[in-house]
């Protein structure tokens, strides 16, 4: 059987697409695991910390009291952050996509019944985005 050329050129075009694709979800993949691996190591405590620190000071202009105050409080949570962080990635966000169905029931309770329908759209929009819940819809100006 003989293929013609053009048809030859779009199969090896389109095994070069699928292998692209699987090189680039891999990669992402891997990149994904290396910043979790990095947040939860356990021989670098605190580099979370002080990124939010240096990021609370900047946005809060902390005078150097201030920081040495939040610094101490990051510190004393440190261990029960890094357990609680542990445990969610676990468990895979069980209990707080179990929280956000809650919240999610109450306010659908109080919408009207097309508010109730945008809604769902809204939060079927954002479990595809962000599966563990993430930001949510922005606000808009005057809400």
């Amino acid at each position: 059987m003989v293929i013609a050329p053009k048809l030859k050129i779009y199969g090896i075009v389109a095994g070069i697409f699928v292998l692209g694709a699987g090189a680039g979800a891999a990669s992402g993949y891997a990149v994904a695991n290396k910043r979790l691996e990095t947040v939860l190591r356990e021989d670098r405590p605190g580099m979370g910390d002080a990124h939010r620190l240096e990021a609370l000071s900047a946005q809060l202009d902390l005078t150097r009291e201030q920081r040495r105050q939040v610094r101490q409080i990051m510190d004393r949570h440190r261990d029960e952050n890094r357990q609680l962080a542990r445990a969610m990635f676990e468990e895979c966000g069980g209990p707080l996509q179990d929280l956000r169905a809650r919240v999610d029931a109450e306010i659908r309770a109080v919408l009207t019944e097309a508010q109730a329908r945008r809604f769902g759209e809204l939060m079927e929009k954002r479990g595809s985005r962000f599966p563990l819940g993430g930001p949510g819809p922005r606000r808009r100006k005057g809400d």
